[in-house]
């Protein structure tokens, strides 16, 4: 396995931690119920760790992608720009979510306007994570981003 491919599995990973996070955020918060909330905030975490190893296994496949001579010099620079961005929410996001399980523990009372904080920074790195698969695909994956016309003859 190279780190191109090693980067192909990671990058995953904080997308579907922040999203699945999301939906349980939401019914945590429609239940009044701390434990699902807590998963949500764990998810968020993991989230935010697995930004950073995608980060950092992207910077040894550039390395390999840039050998191709089809791919884009320019969609690689725009992926890795997206990325960074993304990584600077999920970290907002990991260490809200930390502050939220926290205030738990300490019974701090602007708890419920935490987690509409953590929900909205969820969902806006949720959005940028997004762009960033977009802008990914189109490194390698250019025939996603064709329209093709098919005849019915």
């Amino acid at each position: 396995m190279n780190p191109a491919h090693l980067h192909l599995i990671v990058n995953h990973i904080p997308i579907f931690t922040t999203v699945i996070g999301i939906f349980i955020l939401i019914w945590g918060m429609y239940k009044s119920n701390s434990s699902i909330r807590n998963i949500a905030f764990v998810l968020f975490i993991f989230g935010a760790v697995g930004s950073y190893v995608a980060i950092e296994t992207g910077e040894s496949a550039e390395d390999i992608v840039e050998e191709v001579a089809a791919v884009s010099h320019d969609a690689i620079h725009d992926h890795e720009e997206a990325a960074e961005l993304s990584l600077w929410f999920a970290i907002a996001m990991g260490l809200l979510s930390i502050g939220a399980l926290a205030a738990k523990q300490l019974n701090i009372r602007f708890e419920t306007g935490l987690h509409i904080v953590i929900l909205v920074t969820a969902l806006i790195t949720a959005g940028i994570l997004m762009y960033v698969a977009y802008e990914g695909g189109e490194i390698m994956h250019q025939e996603a981003y064709t329209e093709q016309v098919q005849s019915g003859n």
